[in-house]
């Protein structure tokens, strides 16, 4: 017979409890400590669980640093709305759109997940579980960045301008563990706004990869 977790009040615990526990510790030390101390005995420690508890839900390293993404991504979903409402004073929507992705892309959570994407470049394991899970998950960001910039839909570059300035941010995003100058990002941010008003002006596009194609590659 299995042995059910004791909550804190002395009840116990349901495995959707126990399993919502050991992805916000997993959470947690990803963005504290970073993919490389996140180990299923630190996760396990962190989350108060027995090793066959976090087995039961995750039986390898992979499959649980993979069911982080759909939890980050709701993060980040937060993050872009959070963001966007402290800009809604401005009443430009490709600067207000630019602003608020990058602004969001720039927190810990979207960091984790691009940190989990360079360690899955040598782990095929991870690589695999990876792409199912941002699968998913992606709909659900693509979703946000297209609400973002809906006041644009109609002009022809719209599906090129959301593209490019959601690859735009990623290296933003990524460039800013390495170099955290504010004056050389704020002109980064300015030209690269300055490029999307060029676009936005081109009567004809070329041809797009249907969406979510990075990612499934």
């Amino acid at each position: 017979m299995a042995v059910k977790l004791k909550s804190s009040r002395g009840r116990p615990s349901r495995p959707a409890d126990t399993r919502q526990r050991i992805l916000d510790a997993a959470i947690s030390s990803l963005i504290r400590q970073g993919s490389a101390a996140t180990t299923t005995v630190t996760v396990q420690q962190r989350a108060g669980v027995s090793r066959g508890a976090l087995l039961h839900h995750f039986p390898t390293h992979s499959e649980l640093l993979a069911a982080t993404i759909e939890e980050l991504v709701r993060r980040n979903e937060i993050a872009v709305h959070k963001a966007l409402a402290g800009l809604l004073d401005n009443p430009d929507p490709v600067e207000r759109a630019t602003r608020a992705l990058a602004d969001a892309l720039a927190q810990p959570a979207y960091l984790a997940e691009l940190e989990l994407w360079a360690v899955a470049r040598t782990d095929p394991q991870l690589r695999a579980a990876l792409r199912t899970a941002e699968r998913r998950a992606r709909r659900d960001l693509d979703r946000v960045v297209h609400e973002l910039f809906a006041p644009l839909r109609d002009r022809p570059a719209y599906a090129v301008v959301v593209m490019l300035s959601s690859e735009f941010v990623r290296g933003f995003a990524l460039a800013s563990v390495l170099r955290s100058d504010p004056v050389r990002r704020a002109q980064l941010l300015e030209s690269w706004i300055w490029a999307v008003r060029i676009l936005l002006d081109q009567t004809s596009t070329p041809s797009m990869p249907h969406s979510g194609a990075t990612h499934d590659d």
